[in-house]
């Protein structure tokens, strides 16, 4: 995955209206039933993105798009949204969703200092 430039990612989201909106179904509402987390909040934030902080891209596994944008959103001091989205001109089709909360942070902080450690050992 690379580093995408954050502000052309947050102008595109800009472009969308709600109903460009698309979602992998079922998978991405048993996910917000799972997380516990409101659609109008996610729609919210993808549709006006002032709260994402990294944009990262990848090739897609899906034929029908180019790219894969992980995009994260910090909604307070302890919660994040990762949103993996694909793009087309008029349509943005959301994948999945994870909430990652602070102490997964600090975990996962850990664990790739453990193993930059071990791998320079």
């Amino acid at each position: 995955m690379k580093k995408a430039n954050l502000e052309k990612i947050k102008a595109r989201l800009r472009s969308y209206s709600k109903e460009d909106i698309e979602f992998n179904e079922p998978h991405f509402s048993i996910k917000l039933d799972r997380e516990k987390i409101d659609l109008k909040e996610v729609i919210k934030n993808v549709l006006k993105p002032d709260k994402l902080v990294f944009a990262g891209i990848s090739k897609s596994k899906n034929p029908n798009y180019k790219y894969v944008f992980d995009l994260y959103f910090k909604l307070s001091k302890n919660r994040i949204f990762k949103i993996p989205v694909s793009m087309k001109s008029k349509s943005l089709y959301l994948i999945t969703i994870f909430k990652i909360t602070r102490r997964i942070q600090d975990e996962a902080i850990k664990y790739y200092q453990k193993a930059k450690y071990h791998q320079k050992s």
